[in-house]
């Protein structure tokens, strides 16, 4: 009878740590990736970070508030927000889109703004993303609101 009740309870607990290794597995499956973007105070401290200089409107009309970050090596951005409205510049190493705006828009137009070929997309209302490379660069104007075409233009023009 002993020898039940010390196989019974061997059992369990081999039953019971199995659940144990299965909860620890879920919760690795959890982690998080860290955030590659490091905030700073200025253009020229991003600049440093991200291994390039990044030229663009220090501000802009009608949005009161700015963020300025980068990724290591690869990225900088400047946000300009104004309660729910934000334009995103962004300027990046290598030549893929990196607007971050996967949206469907039914405008889509290319325009020559300086020497940039540059594509803008939008919907009737403006305009609302706008990319091009240049060099080894890419460049990206995005906005939660949509722009009008001389505006996009205006902020392209200051970018490089």
């Amino acid at each position: 009878m002993l020898k039940s009740i010390l196989l019974i309870i061997s059992s369990v607990m081999v039953l019971l740590s199995g659940c144990s290794c299965e909860n620890n597995v879920r919760e690795v499956n959890r982690a998080m990736v860290p955030n590659p973007f490091v905030s700073v105070d200025s253009v020229e401290r991003a600049a440093e970070g991200a291994g390039f200089v990044f030229y663009c409107p220090s501000e802009v009309e009608g949005y009161s508030e700015k963020d300025i970050s980068y990724i290591k090596n690869k990225l900088i951005q400047v946000v300009f927000r104004d309660g729910n409205k934000s334009i995103l510049l962004r300027k990046a190493k290598g030549t893929d889109d990196i607007s971050g705006d996967y949206n469907k828009y039914n405008n889509i137009d290319n325009q020559q703004v300086k020497e940039y070929s540059v594509t803008m997309k939008g919907r009737g209302d403006g305009y609302y993303v706008s990319s091009w490379s240049y060099g080894c660069f890419s460049f990206a104007v995005t906005s939660s609101s949509p722009l009008s075409g001389e505006y996009m233009k205006t902020l392209i023009a200051n970018m490089h």
